[in-house]
């Protein structure tokens, strides 16, 4: 077995070693084809001369191709009639990987003289094209900036194109200060609103919910870079305007759900036992011997209590409902015990359960049901406000 595991892995390694590229080359795809040939170039010849010989004109035809593709592909993308937005940034990837066909390229030394044909480096092309795409950001930017007042999504957008112009040229034009700028005005500001009042859950119980949800959103981070909440009593930063207001209500809390129920079924001895006697021949006595049984009666007692809450988002310029959901939770006691009516060496030896000595208290199960739910809430707007809306 080992054996012929060492035969297929070697017989890997030499279809690897002898891959010259010839395959992508005839698949067009001429990166990898360069690619593969440049790497069968800088393996010792060993294993399959041939493929080592066929590597220098693979790398050249591919080479000369992919040139051209991407060369043909600049061209498109430069023309003033490609109205392709942010057009630049796709000129920037495809000098990206010209430069790196050619720095692949120049790992064949049998090559230098057909290579000094084509250009070495792209630095230049690459650093104008950078400009541009900064540009074509910066542009997009200064459109939105303008609205940043009256719209808070164009001062987010204005914001992300001005930060991405600096990822394509650092500290470009006023880029900085205008996102800067932009930021606190692209910001969504939603207030948690206090529960509102509910028959269902008594006074305390409901202030107790609100305060352990209020205290679990406060420990949070802010769900998203564009996203702030903020508890009743806390104020925005230089007053900024509240978009949107989350309220919660109570729809149904049951606190102490109680019910038995029980099932009864026929168990057997493993062994036979003597049950009476018996005569044969009118002389001769002898055991009668079977299995003894009885009833196992198992009673389960389960106690469950339910809270649910129903959340929702509203516009607080039109009191539009932006979202709505209700969230469920629930905890549940249990305990088990048993009865048994029978002969008990059908049992075999087994020991009947019993109840529970205490059972779960009214406040022990709320709080349960609290904490679950606690999280949920908070989990449910984190979800809800991943994403700026």
């Amino acid at each position: 077995m080992v054996r012929f595991l060492l035969i297929g892995v070697l017989g890997c390694y030499v279809l690897m070693a002898c891959s010259s590229g010839q395959s992508a080359l005839r698949r067009g795809k001429f990166d990898l084809a360069v690619r593969k040939a440049s790497q069968r170039l800088l393996q010792p010849r060993g294993w399959g001369k041939r493929g080592h010989a066929l590597a220098p004109r693979v790398l050249r035809s591919a080479f000369e191709q992919g040139y051209q593709q991407h060369q043909s592909a600049i061209q498109q993308l430069s023309s003033p009639a490609n109205t392709s937005p942010f057009r630049w940034e796709q000129v920037f990837e495809q000098y990206k990987q010209l430069q790196a066909l050619t720095d692949n390229a120049h790992t064949c030394t049998a090559c230098a003289e057909w290579l000094a044909l084509y250009p070495a480096t792209y630095d230049d092309r690459q650093r104008e094209t950078r400009e541009l795409a900064a540009a074509d950001r910066y542009e997009v930017a200064e459109q939105a900036f303008a609205w940043r007042e009256e719209n808070r999504l164009a001062a987010k957008d204005a914001y992300l194109n001005y930060r991405k112009a600096m990822e394509w040229v650092p500290d470009y034009r006023q880029a900085r200060g205008k996102a800067e700028d932009a930021l606190p005005l692209a910001i969504l500001r939603v207030v948690v609103e206090p529960f509102s009042p509910s028959p269902e859950l008594d006074r305390g119980d409901q202030a107790d919910l609100q305060r352990e949800v209020f205290r679990k959103i406060g420990l949070q981070t802010a769900p998203s870079e564009f996203v702030r909440l903020y508890l009743p009593d806390e104020n925005t930063d230089r007053g900024w305007p509240i978009h949107q207001a989350v309220q919660m209500v109570v729809t149904n809390y049951r606190p102490y759900d109680e019910s038995v129920s029980s099932s009864s079924t026929t168990v057997y001895s493993d062994k036979e036992y003597k049950v009476g006697e018996k005569k044969i021949n009118d002389s001769t006595k002898v055991d009668i011997k079977e299995k003894v049984k009885g009833t196992l009666t198992t009673y389960r007692k389960v106690i469950c209590a339910r809270l649910e809450v129903r959340i929702r988002a509203i516009d607080t310029q039109t009191d539009q409902v932006l979202w709505e959901e209700p969230i469920s939770e629930s905890e549940t006691w249990a305990t088990e015990w048993q009865k048994f009516d029978g002969d008990e060496r059908a049992l075999n030896g087994q020991s009947l359960k019993t109840a529970a000595f205490f059972e779960p208290s009214r406040w022990s199960l709320f709080r349960e049901v609290r904490d679950d739910m606690v999280s949920s809430v908070a989990y449910l707007l984190r979800r809800r406000y991943a994403r700026d809306q």
